[in-house]
């Protein structure tokens, strides 16, 4: 019996194109904890739709041609923007630059060394760790050497963090936005005398409603204190979400930030056992008071289910701006 006919294959298109449009209908109530879940998923969509879409014009079957044509435009209109930005100013001589990484090290990991030759090939100047365990920080214990100036708070259970850095902090502090155990860190970095304004955060998985607010009313208190926050500033962690979540674009906007993604591309960054046009976008970097990105991309393999985030950006002195 032969396993592949045209009549299976043209099944399949018709049952894989019903399922893409039902699922990105799903995604425009996404307010609804468990309906979320179905806005990260743009660009898995964008290409099931779009390889859909030939496929029907191959069988002549235009009953569902609208429906999926609809489907495939309206994903990819929330994808592209990631990759076309407008233009830059130049680079002005006076310009802060800074390197930026952060990683989800997941602690059951013990891949310790693979982290360091991250750290060490793409030379950030603060990291951002999460999921930070006692066993890690005893462990990274010879970053100190290159990075002098730290806060940690190292926790199990996925909820601890540490932030590393080249530059000394003028103040830094451990934050609870809500009542669980995933803390934030706050940070004052003080940049050749310029004060950057670091929000390190990783709040729970939505995963059950109660965790699904708990993320929510994180995001509300991140968005409060960064609205509230002169001068240069970043808010980096491990959203649990991706940039097509409601809430996502909520905090982008009442906080005052921008995505630093937007012209660079996805740069998706979980979970790495899946090929990369799978992995979805939750690690972030959200920028404002002036910050410009030169750069966003993920790093190598840590033996984390996530990707490093690496994240170049600029900033000018305070007397650079007046002076124009």
């Amino acid at each position: 019996m032969q396993l592949v006919t045209p009549q299976r294959i043209y099944l399949l298109v018709v049952v894989a194109s019903v399922a893409v449009s039902a699922f990105t209908l799903a995604s425009l109530f996404g307010r609804h904890s468990y309906l979320e879940l179905a806005t990260h998923f743009r660009l898995q969509y964008a290409l099931v739709a779009s390889a859909c879409v030939l496929l029907l014009i191959v069988f002549r079957s235009w009953k569902l041609l609208p429906l999926v044509l609809c489907c495939a435009a309206f994903n990819w209109s929330s994808v592209l923007p990631y990759y076309s930005a407008a233009p830059r100013p130049p680079t002005r001589p006076a310009a802060l630059q800074l390197k930026l990484m952060l990683a989800n090290v997941l602690g059951s990991n013990r891949d310790y060394a693979a982290l360091t030759s991250v750290v060490a090939e793409s030379g950030p100047d603060i990291i951002v760790l999460q999921e930070f365990t006692e066993a890690w920080e005893e462990h990274l214990r010879p970053l100190h050497a290159r990075y002098p100036y730290s806060k940690a708070a190292p926790r199990p259970g996925g909820s601890g963090m540490a932030l590393f850095s080249r530059h000394p902090l003028e103040a830094a502090e451990v934050l609870n936005l809500d009542s669980s155990t995933h803390i934030a860190i706050l940070a004052r970095v003080n940049v050749e005398g310029v004060s950057l304004s670091v929000l390190a955060m990783h709040p729970p998985t939505p995963m059950r409603p109660e965790k699904f607010a708990k993320r929510n009313e994180q995001f509300a208190r991140a968005a409060a204190i960064m609205r509230e926050t002169g001068g240069p500033k970043l808010l980096i962690g491990d959203l649990n979400t991706t940039m097509w979540s409601p809430y996502f674009a909520e905090l982008v906007r009442a906080g005052g930030l921008a995505d630093a993604r937007r012209g660079f591309g996805l740069s998706p960054s979980w979970p790495v056992p899946l090929p990369a046009p799978l992995q979805i976008p939750i690690d972030h970097c959200l920028v404002g008071g002036g910050v410009a990105v030169e750069g966003v991309r993920t790093g190598g393999p840590t033996g984390s289910d996530h990707r490093p985030l690496l994240v170049d950006v600029r900033f000018e002195r305070p007397d650079a701006r007046a002076s124009r």
